[in-house]
């Protein structure tokens, strides 16, 4: 990861770069989290009469695992560069 980067991740999360990987763990975990809340709420919802509303939480947990796979990626880089 650029430092340019590494800086930027350190200040959005408001940590030091030796917490950085545990920050973004935090937030892989967060983002987790909410998908499988999301996901919860979809399959509830799943047989009811609001396709469109189903179709969006759908969109939702796509869109939350893409993040969820960003961060994992995000904290590899960091990772490796450490």
């Amino acid at each position: 990861m650029r430092a340019i980067d590494t800086v930027a991740w350190t200040e959005t999360l408001g940590v030091g770069r030796k917490e950085l990987p545990w920050a973004l763990k935090a937030k892989a975990r967060q983002v987790a989290e909410l998908y499988e809340d999301v996901n919860r709420i979809r399959a509830t919802l799943a047989h009811g009469p609001d396709e469109e509303l189903v179709m969006m939480l759908t969109a939702a947990t796509r869109s939350l695992a893409a993040a969820g796979t960003r961060i994992a990626e995000t904290l590899g880089d960091v990772n490796r560069t450490a």
